[in-house]
């Protein structure tokens, strides 16, 4: 099937340079999905002619020059007892071309993720709610990054990436099309119409079913593993690889950070100390390990870190010191003074 655009108007799109008139043309094409497999021809393809993009490639294009610089100087001469150097230099310059190659690839490949998704962001203290194309609506909680298809969902699968946490309330669609939640630690969730909450940090990972359900993929170990989960259960995978479930009578309170609050259930010092890391980018330290095992349960209304600070402050009798870019959890009765 003939295309209705020409490759040239797709680069000059994918570099920034197109008419608004190319712009409409190129959008318009790629919602037809017989399109797909051609764009990402095109795609990889022009990847491939743009090796300025390749990270910390100067090192190592100047090292390849230096190379074609070396066999220059040596054209024409020849090796004791071997042929003539210039009749072995199409074996090298298979192998320059080879190398020059492996470099576009890996530039194309790198650059997969920035042509494809588009990011949605959100800074520290800040939350940010809005609607996929497909209906699904998803809630972004501070310091956290969802990726989506640049160009809308296509296949069988609309899947999306997530780096952070977010509650998601995904809707069905006619052709039963799954929705999958990655993760970057070989975690994913696939859902089917359904509310649930994804906590991906460093910490660890969360999911929370409000209602509805899901199919957990997980790695434990070096096997692939999947968990069914229901309606107000809660799955936690730590940072060793161990899943744990759990009933909770209120799934929803895990995206309680929507409305700005705080609920805390046991919760120790040195895991809120964490949270107001990943929230804030604020770096909270205890002095002992007495404090940082004392726990908090409670629900708190808490819209900036200083207002966190001051319910840990006024709850537990702590008081706070800074120090340098971090700031100091002691007991009031402690011979520190706050500087």
């Amino acid at each position: 099937m003939e295309s209705s655009i020409q490759k040239h108007i797709l680069f000059e799109y994918l570099a920034g340079r197109a008419t608004p008139l190319e712009k409409q043309a190129v959008e318009e094409w790629l919602k037809q999905e017989e399109n797909t497999e051609q764009f990402h021809r095109w795609v990889f393809e022009w990847e491939l002619q743009q090796p300025q993009y390749v990270p910390d490639s100067e090192a190592a294009f100047a090292a390849l020059l230096q190379r074609i610089d070396e066999q220059d100087e040596v054209v024409g001469s020849s090796v004791p007892g071997g042929l003539p150097m210039a009749r072995r230099l199409p074996h090298l310059n298979w192998r320059i071309a080879a190398s020059v190659t492996i470099l576009l690839c890996l530039a194309g490949w790198l650059l997969r993720k920035p042509l494809l998704y588009k990011a949605f962001n959100t800074d520290y203290g800040q939350t940010s709610a809005f609607v996929l194309e497909d209906g699904s609506h998803v809630t972004l909680n501070a310091n956290s990054t969802l990726w989506v298809p640049r160009f809308g969902f296509r296949g069988a699968v609309r899947e999306v990436l997530l780096e952070g946490e977010a509650e998601f309330s995904v809707r069905h669609t006619r052709d039963h099309r799954r929705f999958v939640v990655r993760t970057p630690k070989q975690f994913q969730v696939e859902v089917l119409g359904t509310e649930f909450t994804v906590y991906a940090r460093p910490r660890g990972t969360r999911v929370a079913l409000t209602k509805g359900r899901i199919r957990l993929d997980y790695q434990q170990g070096t096997q692939q593993k999947q968990l069914l989960m229901k309606p107000g259960e809660l799955a936690t995978m730590n940072q060793q690889g161990t899943l744990s479930i759990q009933k909770t009578d209120k799934p929803e309170l895990q995206a309680a950070w929507k409305e700005q609050r705080f609920v805390f259930n046991n919760t120790s010092i040195q895991e809120i100390c964490a949270l107001l890391e990943e929230n804030f980018g604020l770096q909270v330290r205890v002095d002992d390990a007495e404090i940082a095992n004392r726990t908090i349960t409670g629900n708190f209304k808490a819209q900036t870190a200083d207002d966190l600070l001051d319910v840990l402050q006024v709850v537990l009798d702590l008081k706070i010191r800074k120090e340098k870019n971090a700031l100091f959890l002691y007991n009031s009765d402690s011979s520190y003074n706050s500087l």
